[in-house]
């Protein structure tokens, strides 16, 4: 009797836990390996980018409690965590989510390169500059054609900092975009 009961409950809890989960998710790994100058050697690091892909499971609201309502698709949400692996230990370092920004009302998409990522716009395609791994890992070397500066994530938002020609700080953000 107590297995029938454990059982029961058993199937209860995951049957629970299967309706729970209402999203499409696919999560893609690619790790690559580069070689960057310090002090005058050539240092081996480890660069891991983990891309997830979210979209939610729904059902147009006209057909609700219907059997075989048709199934809308709402906005996916992408978002990449790059890892970083300065030394030649089994652990990742550093880590640094990336994902797609707006900034003016554009949408920015952040594709990590060998040497950081750079920045496309995603309606475009047009690249607006590329930020670079710098040797303190909190900060990015940002250039473009019209200026250079540096870069830095902060509270959800992607901070570049560069002088203008008259010798003023600029301060642009990319703010987090929930798609």
């Amino acid at each position: 009797m107590k297995i029938k009961i454990l059982a029961l409950a058993l199937t209860m809890f995951v049957g629970v836990q299967a309706q729970k989960e209402n999203k499409d998710k696919i999560v893609e790994t690619k790790t690559r390996i580069i070689n960057v100058m310090e002090d005058g050697e050539m240092v081996e690091k480890k660069v891991m980018v983990k891309t997830t892909k979210e979209q939610e499971i729904k059902t147009d609201p006209k057909y609700k409690g219907t059997i075989d309502a048709p199934r809308v698709f709402p906005a996916t949400k992408v978002s990449k965590v790059i890892y970083i692996d300065n030394d030649n230990d089994p652990f990742y370092d550093d880590q640094a989510k990336v994902s797609y920004y707006k900034k003016d009302g554009m949408v920015y998409n952040f594709n990590p390169t060998n040497s950081g990522f750079e920045i496309v716009d995603n309606k475009s395609k047009k690249l607006i500059g590329n930020a670079r791994f710098s040797n303190n890992a909190d900060v990015y070397l940002f250039s473009t054609n019209d200026y250079s500066g540096i870069g830095y994530f902060k509270d959800n938002m992607f901070i570049i900092e560069y002088y203008d020609d008259e010798g003023t700080l600029i301060i642009e953000k990319f703010n987090d975009n929930k798609l």
